[in-house]
């Protein structure tokens, strides 16, 4: 019964990915006829050339809250089974924070990267960030093997990189403290076609190397001991683990800012709709859950013209069920 009941919640979601995603290519301030976006996406003509350029950006827009939302879903799940921790989040590890450093050293520090690298610079420096965080913790992860240690230095280091970010503040102008006030503020657009690619083949390599840890992450549920007790490989599968969830996590805080509360919120959701543990059915149902509140965010985005910042939209939506987890989990914690 609860198998059923899962698969009719996995459809309706697919469905309402499906409606979200044809309205935010038919939403817009240019009301282009619904017929000739079709026409559009086929490869034919429409009435208004100009049109053409128009639905390309909304379709690279809608394309990239779908991968990004289920991204960082798939990240949130994959570290609340590492941390062992339902408030664990892709922003936990500094991978964030590591990713927001090397954009403020571009965007804060100066003209030089720009005029040197073009418009690449964001993207090349907010990955060599992510990727220096990343390659510190896999350190420090072969002589800490306690994860609440390992996710603690990962706060830690989250504040290092923000003091380093409130410095370059102070050397920069106004023009580039607004960029990246703007930047930090989160957002599905903006991306060119090619820009696009990279980032949907990225996250769909990492996606897939997700589900070499399916068997892994269903026996850490139930513990190390357990695990080991299976023949997994814990130093490897905890390598996985950190790998991919930090680069899922750096490639769409690199692309579209530092979102906030998908991660952490969407595995919630999962949880309390579907009843199947197996890892091999949470992995894609939080990645469609992901893409569906990614979708749902930028349309209420798009509908106030643009005036509501992503992250606020998000945050709007995901800070009470973080609330609600809270409250669940001190009431099972009193209980005990």
């Amino acid at each position: 019964m609860n198998f059923k009941r899962d698969i009719i919640i996995i459809v309706t979601v697919i469905v309402l990915i499906v409606l979200l995603f044809v309205s935010n290519l038919y939403l817009g301030d240019a009301d282009i006829p619904l017929g000739d976006v079709f026409s559009i996406l086929s490869g034919g003509n429409a009435e208004n050339e100009a049109w053409s350029y128009i639905v390309e950006y909304r379709l690279n827009r809608s394309i990239i809250a779908v991968f990004g939302g289920g991204a960082l879903a798939i990240s949130g799940l994959i570290l609340q089974v590492f941390f062992r921790n339902p408030l664990a989040g892709p922003g936990v590890l500094g991978i964030t924070s590591g990713a927001s450093l090397g954009v403020a050293l571009v965007i804060l520090g100066g003209g030089a990267f720009v005029n040197a690298l073009g418009g690449t610079a964001v993207l090349l420096f907010g990955a060599l960030g992510a990727i220096g965080v990343l390659f510190l913790l896999l350190f420090l992860s072969k002589y800490i093997k306690n994860q609440v240690t390992l996710l603690v230095i990962g706060l830690m280091i989250s504040y290092f990189t923000s003091a380093f970010v409130n410095m370059l503040y102070l050397w920069s102008n106004q023009e580039q403290t607004r960029e990246f006030v703007i930047w930090g503020l989160g957002s599905f657009e903006g991306l060119s076609s090619n820009q696009v690619l990279a980032f949907t083949s990225t996250i769909v390599v990492f996606l897939a190397l997700s589900i070499l840890m399916i068997k892994g992450l269903n026996a850490l549920v139930l513990g190390e001991d357990y695990a080991r007790s299976l023949g997994i490989d814990l130093k490897l599968q905890k390598t996985l683990m950190i790998v991919v969830t930090s680069v899922l996590a750096a490639v769409v805080t690199t692309y579209c800012g530092p979102i906030s509360f998908i991660g952490i919120a969407v595995p919630q959701l999962i949880r309390i709709g579907v009843k199947n543990n197996n890892h091999a059915f949470m992995l894609p149902a939080a990645f469609l859950g992901g893409a569906l509140l990614g979708l749902t965010a930028d349309i209420i985005v798009r509908s106030v013209g643009n005036a509501l910042p992503l992250n606020t939209v998000t945050a709007l939506i995901g800070a009470p069920i973080i609330i609600w987890t809270i409250i669940k989990m001190n009431k099972r914690l009193a209980g005990m």
